[in-house]
């Protein structure tokens, strides 16, 4: 999974504020997941990133949905959306799925407008969309997508005129802005040994004087770092390090 695409997904979804809350659905944290995507991935992932015991609280209903019966537990476990290291990880692991069904059902490789697509919408979602994308791009995709319209009506609809915007416009809309981003972030990585991992950040790309960084933003990116080290591995990756937090 690419980290400076993952990076890129919570400066659009979050602007980097763990706490972030939507105000026309449920999402909530860095990467904005909405509740049954949370507990779906807290259920399937849980026990590899340290929170195994709330995952075998989540059962599945007869819709099947994922479902906690224990209210004070189902908040408890939504809460952890304002986690950054767990919502960072666990938005890894979801792009790792989308892309694999994405490229699964397009029989193409994914590209990282799809995948933020998949992050947004769904795999079933950004499917449609695509497909639809691929046969008459001018359809309006607020009549495609109606629920996911009404809930990110900025998306869907220009915000001069209100008019519903076509599926071309907001995929290349989403691809100029989530491709810049992916770029600019593409760069970091941790560097040095253990001990220097879990404290400073490299950032050969960054559009910014990094020793200006707020303590918050440069904690962020060294959670981000080290999920990225902790999925991908190294590969290779070039590395420039930055002042450790105790300096900033």
């Amino acid at each position: 999974m690419d980290f400076g695409l993952l990076l890129a997904q919570a400066q659009q979804e979050s602007g980097f504020q763990p706490d972030a809350k939507a105000s026309g659905s449920s999402a909530t944290g860095l990467f904005q997941f909405i509740e049954s995507t949370w507990l779906a991935m807290v259920k399937r992932f849980g026990d590899k990133y340290g929170v195994g015991g709330l995952a075998q609280q989540i059962g599945t209903g007869a819709n099947g949905h994922p479902q906690v019966t224990d209210p004070a537990t189902r908040q408890r476990i939504l809460d952890l959306r304002q986690d950054p290291r767990l919502s960072s990880a666990l938005a890894a692991e979801y792009a790792r799925l989308n892309k694999s069904a994405l490229e699964q059902a397009l029989g193409r490789p994914a590209g990282s407008a799809d995948l933020y697509l998949a992050h947004f919408l769904g795999s079933g979602g950004a499917v449609t969309f695509l497909k639809a994308l691929g046969q008459s791009d001018s359809t309006p995709a607020a009549e495609l997508l109606p629920q996911a319209a009404a809930a990110n009506h900025a998306v869907f609809y220009d915000a001069g005129s209100g008019r519903p915007r076509s599926l071309a416009e907001i995929y290349q809309d989403f691809a100029t802005r989530i491709g810049r981003e992916a770029r600019q972030f593409s760069g970091l990585t941790v560097a040095g040994t253990p001990a220097a991992q879990a404290a400073t950040v490299a950032a050969p790309s960054l559009p910014f004087d990094a020793r200006q960084l707020a303590p918050p933003m440069a904690a962020m990116l060294n959670l981000f770092s080290l999920s990225a080290l902790k999925l991908l591995g190294d590969s290779g990756l070039p590395s420039l390090s930055l002042p450790p937090m105790s300096s900033l």
